[in-house]
């Protein structure tokens, strides 16, 4: 399935480039929202909506839940070992501007042949250098004693709850406070509504989102499911959760 995004071509490849060069003086604070995927759209609504103030490791890659855990637990250090990263060849993409890079342990441990849709970190350095500035952001706002971590994952597939339950045993060793929002979203329902809302522990809410529209690069399909979904976003971010104080 094509996945879309940021426009192909040069035109789109210098955007992307300056970009990345800009420097970005964006840094965590006492209180962040993070995505953690399960791809770029997650990220879009929360900057969308103004919540999202710095760029993070899993922003900009595919990943999934049990992926996620596994670069937390060891602080990202995987995710960004440059000899683990591979440029994915032409006759192998979608497109040639997209599904540029994966990650060899996540390829061999979880089936993902592509976690880099417009970047390739292995190749560009960049790109690799924009994976490494998220990873530090990362790292600093769950090292930041007395800071507040909301952590958002979206995901049209399965999301097992072993696996964020899981997720959030690793965050609920660091040193600043977080909470995890998963949004399940269910495509091809008859109209959108909350299926499902619930709290299996102080640190975790599961939303369960169906919708008629499936996502289509960075957004649902129907603008009007896409505004529904932004609209969820937006009312539970405002609803602080009791287990961050």
């Amino acid at each position: 399935m094509r996945r879309g995004g940021e426009g192909g071509g040069l035109l789109g490849i210098l955007r992307r480039r300056l970009r990345l060069r800009r420097p970005d003086g964006r840094e965590p604070g006492d209180f962040n929202h993070v995505s953690l995927g399960s791809n770029c759209q997650m990220a879009h609504a929360l900057k969308t909506l103004g919540l999202r103030t710095w760029s993070g490791p899993f922003d900009w890659v595919f990943t999934l839940p049990p992926m996620v855990r596994d670069c937390l637990a060891d602080d990202c250090r995987t995710l960004a070992d440059r000899a683990q990263l591979e440029t994915i060849p032409l006759p192998e993409r979608e497109g040639p501007d997209i599904t540029r890079g994966r990650h060899r342990l996540y390829r061999e441990h979880y089936g993902l042949d592509c976690i880099f849709n417009h970047h390739d970190p292995a190749a560009d350095d960049a790109d690799f250098a924009f994976l490494q500035a998220g990873v530090r952001r990362l790292r600093a706002a769950r090292a930041l004693a007395g800071a507040r971590n909301r952590y958002w994952l979206l995901s049209h597939l399965h999301v097992a709850p072993a696996d964020v339950s899981s997720l959030c045993d690793v965050l609920a060793g660091d040193a600043a406070r977080s909470h995890l929002t998963v949004i399940q979203l269910l495509p091809g329902a008859p109209a959108p509504r909350v299926a499902e809302r619930a709290e299996p522990r102080p640190d975790l809410l599961h939303i369960t989102l169906e919708t008629p529209s499936a996502p289509v690069g960075l957004r649902l399909a129907d603008p009007a499911d896409d505004a529904r979904l932004l609209d969820l976003i937006r009312a539970e971010a405002a609803c602080n959760p009791a287990h961050l104080g």
